[in-house]
């Protein structure tokens, strides 16, 4: 006998879950407890912060290979180390390994040196001067800079282009980040939100149809206020570009201006981005030309480094008979970055993309359940194994290692739970994929529902697109929990603020009664979809008489003494004339006896139906 709390989702008590061997599902709960348990009332606030911190902007997206999937990655390790979870067997909580490879600077062969008049020459350092953006190849560029302004061509939009009267054909660009008026409320560039002509790729492809052989940017005053805020971007920032690209500190270019001025219509001297700025953002007119005297000579080569990531495991052991079987809970981490690659639904848009519900939700999820498992009185019956996993945004990578590459025997494991995007609950429903990959499964969920009313949706051979598939081809019984798509997936609007946290705390409460259903299960749940729910008979329904032209071998009519020719009259009080009326009772019926009368030859026959599959 074995004691769990769960959650009731309309009030916050823990309740003891009471197991007996041969009592069916219905009845494996006591009564709640009179004391509401603390731990539990806070449950909406860790879920809330978890939520929020992996969504935040720090993280950039928590692409494979990137800081921010790295610092990610150290904050589940922290929360698995807090709870108290087992570790894997060489004390760390980390399944490395290679999710791919990229190009990297090779910054052995990489420069940037400025030369101005009077042999003025600045040879910059990387990281901290400027920092060298990917590019699809090597390059080796001299040329003279342009100043382009913000870098835009906004003919047909706004009668706007910096290009339109300067010859930037073979030179470098150097251009100001984000778009004119950007803290303007009447700008014609969307106000003060950012309109397409600041994205990245479309001015790189404004400056490769003004044929500029590279382009240097700055930082614009609203997201450099100070030049202690002058932040360079990772070299990553952008994807891999089409032309060389590089980003300079905004102190750098002052002091060319300073050398070499712009000169504004009126023939006044423009010895700063600021002044720049503050005269294109006054008159909405481009002061594009070329920095007189200067030169760059630009040079970047690229290595390629593999890319190496970890599916984050913890576990919590079992106790009793079933102690050697597992049950995976498990849900990515990592999301898709700045975009810009065909996952993204924002195209075009290089800006972070931060997977609030996508699938920071089910990450949360996974920590929460580990919190209250792990603070349970007594070990689960079976061992649960809670996994983070890493690169499912590149193809199931993460998932897909573990499988391969499993911490305990897949033959032992009893099921695979699998949390993708469980912050989008709308009208109480909750989706449920693979619901049928063991026919063990949908008591437990409808056992588990009845105190919390969700509508379930369990979708028939649809198996989503997630980690749990990798399980399935495998045949471990798997479900993938689910709330439903929305218009923010795979977009930059995909924030903290768009979540129901509250309806994702109901979600994982009603998991982790189901989770503990399975744990206690005197068998594991057994593998392969429940046979399809049919009579058994090939019909014909013709001149107001349902007729039997074959009856399936070893199917319900077989069992119950159906023949060919026979004729079905009636089933129970309901006459039977057509298709329709037949296929509507024996779903409404299903899992009953019922009588059915037919007319065989010249004589009445009563069969006794029972109205269950073989595995039922």
């Amino acid at each position: 006998m074995r004691h769990f709390k769960y959650s009731n989702p309309t009030i916050v008590t823990s309740f003891i879950v009471t197991l007996v061997i041969g009592v069916c599902l219905d009845s494996a709960w006591a009564a709640p407890r009179q004391e509401p348990d603390p731990f539990r009332a806070q449950s909406l606030e860790r879920v809330s912060h978890d939520i929020k911190y992996m969504a935040s902007d720090e993280m950039g997206g928590r692409k494979p290979g990137t800081p921010g999937i790295k610092m990610c990655e150290d904050f589940l390790v922290e929360e698995y180390t807090k709870i108290g979870l087992k570790p894997l067997e060489d004390g760390t909580y980390l399944q490395e390994f290679v999710v791919g490879e990229r190009r990297v600077i090779d910054k052995t062969q990489t420069k940037l040196v400025l030369q101005g008049p009077d042999d003025k020459t600045m040879e910059l350092d990387l990281g901290k001067e400027y920092q060298q953006l990917r590019a699809l190849e090597n390059f080796d560029l001299s040329s003279e800079l342009v100043f382009a302004g913000y870098g835009i061509s906004a003919v047909e939009d706004h009668n706007y282009d910096d290009f339109g009267d300067v010859d930037v054909e073979g030179k470098i660009v150097v251009i100001i980040r984000y778009e004119p008026q950007g803290e303007d409320e009447d700008s014609v560039f969307n106000g003060v939100e950012t309109s397409r002509h600041a994205f990245i790729a479309n001015k790189i492809a404004d400056a490769r149809r003004a044929k500029a052989a590279g382009i240097i940017m700055v930082n614009d005053s609203g997201n450099a206020p100070s030049p202690e805020q002058d932040a360079l971007v990772q070299e990553t920032r952008f994807g891999s570009t089409l032309i060389p690209f590089a980003q300079l500190k905004r102190s750098v270019l002052n002091k060319i201006l300073e050398m070499s001025p712009l000169t504004s219509p009126l023939g006044k001297s423009l010895k700063s981005v600021a002044q720049i700025e503050q005269l294109i953002d006054k008159n909405l007119e481009p002061i594009s030309q070329p920095i007189s005297g200067w030169s760059a000579e630009f040079k970047c080569e690229f290595l390629k480094e593999k890319i190496r990531s970890s599916n984050v495991i913890g576990i919590i052991e079992g106790e009793g008979p079933n102690a050697d079987e597992t049950i995976v809970i498990g849900g990515h981490y990592d999301h898709l970055g700045m975009g810009g690659g065909a996952s993204s639904r924002a195209r075009g848009r290089i800006e972070i993309h931060n997977g609030a519900d996508d699938n920071a939700t089910g990450t949360a999820a996974i920590l929460e359940l580990a919190r209250r498992f792990k603070r349970s009185d007594v070990k689960p019956g079976r061992r649960m194994v809670f996994v983070c996993f890493t690169a499912e945004e590149m193809g199931l990578l993460g998932a897909t290692h573990y499988c391969e590459n499993p911490i305990f025997p897949l033959e032992k494991t009893a099921a695979m739970i699998n949390f993708d995007m469980i912050g989008w609950l709308r009208e109480e429903r909750l989706t449920l994929y693979n619901w049928d990959t063991s026919r063990d499964f949908n008591a437990i969920f409808d056992a588990a529902n009845k105190d919390f009313r969700f509508d379930l949706l369990k979708p028939t051979n649809r198996f989503g697109g997630s980690d749990h598939l990798p399980f399935n081809r495998r045949n471990v019984p798997n479900m993938f929990i689910h709330t439903g798509q929305n218009d923010v997936y795979h977009t930059p609007e995909d924030d903290f603020e768009a979540i129901n946290c509250k309806g994702a705390v109901k979600v994982i409460d009603y998991s982790e009664v189901v989770i503990a259903k399975i744990a206690e299960m005197e068998n594991k749940p057994r593998f392969g979809r429940p046979k399809p729910f049919t009579l058994g008979v090939i019909i014909n329904d013709r001149n107001g008489a349902v007729e039997v032209t074959r009856v399936v071998e070893d199917s319900i009519a077989s069992k119950a003494g159906f023949q060919a020719d026979d004729i079905i009259v009636a089933i129970g009080d309901d006459e039977i004339t057509r298709r329709v009326q037949l296929n509507r009772i024996i779903k409404r019926d299903r899992g009953k006896t019922v009588m059915v009368k037919l007319k065989r030859d010249d004589a009445e026959v009563t069969l006794e139906v029972e109205l269950k599959n073989g595995d039922e």
